[in-house]
């Protein structure tokens, strides 16, 4: 009998495979430490200058609900983390009912000593709705009635200053451009803190954009459109304001879609939501009450650079900017368009749509429409 050597290539998969488990456990234990590490500095440490959550706590709420709440409001990363130190510090169980005014970036010691305090924080709020395709200018008159900032320092602050949100770099500045965040300001129904700064009140709005729009999701279909997250806004916001308060978004984006990919034949979007003296549309109503301060004043001041460059009748493509903050139905309808042959629309006073794919079918539909208004 004999010992027989195994064979040289069995030995040398051996050796590999014993090397790619060793990667593998080098790369858990990398993994693991900087999980670890970034966890380490959540618990411990904190950060100023975050913008602050109201968060309320029903009464009898568990350890596990409350981490919970404070994962959904981006308070924490970890919910297990969180549990953990809870039991460890000897919290359970003493955690107060009601609402705690909870700042962003801070340790969670600092959290749960707000949270277990006897005399939970008592937080005045007032809560202000704006309905989808709201203005950013009717947004800061709204807050002005409400004496949580003034008109002129909304504007300014949409205009002039940063913010600590991800999608903020991809938004263009221009001088032809009304109010920077508009489009990036979500529509919903906000509870601002009474004292709140100008720029806790927008930041709380580009949250809760970041929050509905800027998604793993969206992002891939704005990847697929071939326009950038901007431009998906601004003709988000176009759509917003060509509805009827229907579900027709995805067939009017494809409208606008085809006259973007045909530029030669259609060179402009030609749409009535921002067209110069189309009364009560973004040029007349929003540009020339604010430039002239009453919505009747006439004729219309307007800086001819902003109002050349929103006008779909004369600029090129799309505008510079939003018109409006779109809702999310009419992003999503925007991401997802209609794919068909139409690059004309109008609707009666009854709200029924008459499609056209030339001009010809646009000038016969137009008189359809004017003999259905005057029959109806």
């Amino acid at each position: 009998m004999f010992n027989r050597e195994s064979d040289p290539e069995e030995r040398g998969l051996g050796c590999l495979g014993k090397l790619i488990i060793l990667a593998v456990v080098f790369l858990l234990l990398l993994a693991a430490g900087f999980t670890g590490y970034k966890l380490y500095h959540e618990v411990f440490d904190s950060k100023e200058g975050g913008d602050y959550i109201i968060v309320d706590v029903p009464e009898g709420s568990s350890t596990q609900s409350i981490a919970s709440q404070l994962k959904e409001e981006g308070l924490i990363r970890s919910e297990l983390a969180f549990r953990v130190f809870s039991r460890i510090t000897g919290s359970d169980g003493k955690y107060q009912c009601g609402k705690h005014k909870m700042q962003m970036g801070r340790s969670y010691s600092e959290m749960i000593k707000e949270l277990t305090s006897t005399t939970f924080a008592e937080v005045e709020t007032l809560t202000v709705s704006f309905p989808e395709g709201t203005t950013a200018l009717a947004m800061a008159i709204k807050l002005e009635n409400a004496r949580l900032c003034r008109i002129d320092e909304f504007i300014e602050a949409c205009n002039e200053h940063t913010f600590d949100v991800p999608f903020f770099d991809e938004i263009t500045s221009s001088e032809d451009k009304f109010i920077k965040l508009e489009g990036f300001l979500y529509p919903d129904t906000y509870e601002f803190v009474i004292g709140s700064t100008v720029d806790d009140i927008i930041l709380q709005m580009l949250k809760n954009f970041e929050k509905h729009v800027y998604t793993e999701g969206t992002l891939r279909l704005v990847k697929q459109s071939g326009l950038t997250l901007e431009e998906n806004i601004i003709l988000a916001s176009i759509v917003e304001k060509e509805t009827l308060g229907d579900d027709m978004y995805s067939m009017i984006a494809g409208v606008f879609i085809n006259r973007l990919n045909n530029p030669d034949e259609f060179p402009c979007l030609e749409t009535d939501t921002c067209a110069e003296n189309r009364e009560g549309n973004f040029i007349y109503g929003v540009l020339g009450y604010y430039f002239n301060g009453d919505v009747e004043a006439k004729p219309r001041t307007i800086p001819s650079n902003i109002w050349r460059a929103y006008d779909t009748y004369t600029h090129r493509g799309l505008p510079v900017g939003a018109i409006c903050n779109p809702g999310q139905k009419a992003i999503l309808g925007t991401l997802n368009p209609d794919s068909h042959e139409y690059y004309f629309f109008i609707t009666d006073k009854d709200a029924n749509y008459y499609w056209g794919v030339t001009a010809n079918d646009h000038s016969a539909n137009i008189r359809k429409v004017n003999q259905y208004n005057a029959t109806h």
